[in-house]
């Protein structure tokens, strides 16, 4: 009788650790999936502000006069990664960072492109243009 009591601690022990580690997995999984996620936030920010700073000076040029030139610097790398930027069609402000992209859509009067590094923007006649230097 006594070893028959013994089996049965066994098997509940054993049912017991196979429990704790089914719960530990899945506390593991959802820390897992909370610093992946928060990653990928990361890096969409990251692609946001990237996408504000560009679309900041162009606003700035679009709302000083004619004859208006600056030159701005964006960043080559933005933690290690580099990036891409760029204006397609003269009316959307495209940023591709690792894996997420940004799109923020231009009022008209645009001209040129942008990249990474410095650029000089400019206002001529209304339409302002910007040009990778």
């Amino acid at each position: 009788m006594f070893k028959k009591i013994n089996a049965q601690f066994a098997i509940e022990f054993i049912i017991l650790i196979a429990f704790m580690f089914l719960i530990f997995l899945s506390f593991i999984a959802v820390i897992t999936t909370k610093i992946l996620e928060a990653k990928e936030n990361e890096r969409q920010g990251i692609a946001e502000d990237i996408a504000t700073l560009a679309k900041n000076e162009i606003d700035l040029a679009r709302s000083a006069t004619d004859g208006y030139t600056r030159n701005f610097n964006l960043p080559s790398k933005i933690g290690g990664n580099i990036y891409t930027i760029e204006i397609i069609d003269n009316r959307e402000l495209a940023v591709k960072y690792t894996d997420k992209e940004h799109v923020i859509f231009l009022q008209e009067n645009i001209a040129g492109n942008i990249n990474p590094g410095t650029n000089t923007i400019t206002k001529v006649d209304g339409i302002v243009n910007i040009n990778p230097t």
